[in-house]
């Protein structure tokens, strides 16, 4: 902070802005939004076929399956997914996968 008398220099919009997003935490939550659109890229043609991703809330992304098979089988493959959704995100905004069995045609 400038003392009395002193002018401040401008500080750049980009910085501020920047410290604007990370106190709302809104990087972390546009990254959790990207994380909903990339899970097909993600997870490949096969396993977005028979599942969707439906939600994110601080860190747990909430995936449905069209049957307990694929949920279960999902489960298995969680760390791997996780992994791999948030290497595509370039962020670690996903910790955890919940899988449930969804109802859609």
């Amino acid at each position: 902070m400038a003392a009395r008398g002193e002018k401040r220099r401008p500080e750049a919009v980009a910085g501020i802005l920047d410290r604007l997003l990370r106190s709302l935490e809104l990087d972390r939550k546009i990254d959790e939004q990207r994380a909903l659109a990339l899970w097909p890229e993600a997870v490949g043609p096969q396993l977005a076929a028979k599942t969707r991703a439906v939600s994110v809330s601080r860190g747990r992304l909430t995936v449905e399956a069209k049957s307990p098979v694929w949920a279960n089988e999902c489960r298995m493959m969680s760390p791997q997914i996780r992994e791999k959704l948030n290497g595509k995100l370039g962020a670690d905004a996903i910790k955890s996968i919940s899988f449930r069995v969804g109802n859609w045609s």
